[in-house]
């Protein structure tokens, strides 16, 4: 699979190439570009700067509406959401990569049950909320992990109750604590809060307890005009009570 440099620098090209270019994402499917770039996350699993280089090519690549949906079937076929989650855990303490990673389970958890199981199989869930611990303080890490921890547990009470379990909504609810100027990140974590809190009783204490009362009130104070802080916020409040 060529030498580290060589496929750092491919995969660095791959997303810059495919970065918002619906055309060049198609292409690069077809070439066989998401396969190669997890071959490279394999070959090279202890360099992090080719891990971090790869999962922002794949995040491209599986990044969109109808022109990825191609590449994120063929991104979980090759072992992408393992190699992923393998690499969030040999490097835990790399932001940056840590961040694309939680981007790229976003992705290929969107409207994927087949996906979803795999990320639920590799322990997604778990790595995502490591990286909200490590990186705490970080709003970047923060806003993507929690679009992650929705996309992986939408829906189904078998993955919402193992996130509960991992300190998910604890971490989330922090996330709230900690970064009270950034409406993505407020958004993002009360999204994820309304999901893992509906139909299940337990996750909804943890939410209670940990404060997320409190913390949706003011995110509603905070960004009176932004619409999708209201709407979570008030939904959200409405779901805990």
């Amino acid at each position: 699979a060529g030498s580290a440099g060589v496929q750092e620098q491919a995969c660095f090209a791959l997303r810059n190439l495919t970065a918002n270019h619906a055309e060049n994402k198609t292409r690069a499917g077809a070439a066989g570009a998401v396969e190669a770039v997890v071959v490279a996350m394999r070959t090279h699993a202890s360099d992090a700067s080719v891990q971090a280089r790869a999962c922002g090519a794949l995040r491209n690549l599986t990044k969109g509406g109808a022109e990825a949906e191609e590449n994120r079937t063929r991104a979980g076929d090759a072992g992408a959401i393992e190699a992923t989650v393998a690499a969030m855990l040999a490097h835990a303490a790399d932001k940056g990569l840590q961040e694309r990673a939680c981007g790229v389970l976003r992705n290929l958890t969107t409207s994927s049950v087949q996906n979803e199981s795999r990320a639920f199989n590799a322990g997604a869930i778990e790595a995502v909320v490591a990286a909200m611990s490590v990186h705490a303080d970080c709003a970047l890490v923060q806003e993507t992990a929690s679009a992650a921890m929705r996309n992986l547990t939408s829906g189904n009470v078998k993955y919402i109750a193992r996130a509960g379990l991992s300190g998910a909504v604890e971490a989330l609810v922090e996330a709230m604590r900690r970064h009270t100027e950034s409406p993505g990140v407020q958004s993002s974590a009360m999204s994820a809060l309304y999901f893992l809190t509906e139909d299940n009783v337990e996750n909804k204490t943890r939410a209670l307890h940990a404060g997320a009362k409190r913390l949706a009130k003011a995110a509603l104070k905070a960004h009176p005009s932004n619409k999708r802080v209201v709407r979570e916020a008030r939904d959200l409040l409405m779901q805990i009570g």
